[in-house]
């Protein structure tokens, strides 16, 4: 029976491949569109020296917020199939920060990430100047970031506690 556990963890496979694809599609595809945007910007720029850019520079700036937003979500699904390879199949040579040794820092390594998307996004709010509701809207946002905040905190409080109760009772 132990074998066949230990067989099974290799469908973990299955997942990893799939958001290894899908952060490569948002890598690739949101690098290809900003290099649209960046030459279309350089070509609008020179042709029309003299005129402003239609949309004015905050729609420049939101357009290019959009593709930093899309590059954190390909980020997000890296790190979470990097974090599961290395949690069930083999342990990789990354950096410091993304080495993942358990469920935990996988978890708080995506609710980082997950909260700088979620100002991204906001941000991005804020540059198309899509201001109506704009109080509800940030506390939507907000809301999620401070559940987050509390849930990682408290966490880490109780990972402290219970580290504290198993030394005493090592003495």
């Amino acid at each position: 029976m132990s074998r066949v556990l230990v067989g099974t963890r290799y469908l973990i496979l299955i997942p990893i491949l799939g958001l290894a694809v899908a952060a490569a599609g948002f890598f690739i595809f949101g690098g290809i569109g900003l290099v649209q945007l960046i030459y279309e910007l350089i070509f609008q720029t020179a042709e029309n020296s003299h005129t402003v850019i239609e949309g004015g520079q905050g729609l420049i700036i939101f357009e290019e917020v959009e593709f930093v937003h899309t590059f954190l979500v390909g980020t997000v699904l890296y790190i979470t199939a990097a974090g599961l390879y290395q949690l069930f199949i083999k342990e990789l040579n990354f950096v410091g920060w993304l080495k993942i040794d358990s469920t935990e820092e996988l978890e708080t390594n995506l609710i980082g990430v997950t909260v700088v998307v979620l100002a991204v996004n906001f941000m991005g709010a804020i540059f198309a100047g899509k201001t109506d509701n704009l109080l509800q809207y940030g506390a939507g946002i907000a809301l999620p970031i401070a559940a987050l905040g509390l849930f990682v905190g408290l966490r880490a409080w109780a990972i402290k506690i219970g580290k504290e109760q198993y030394r005493e009772t090592d003495e």
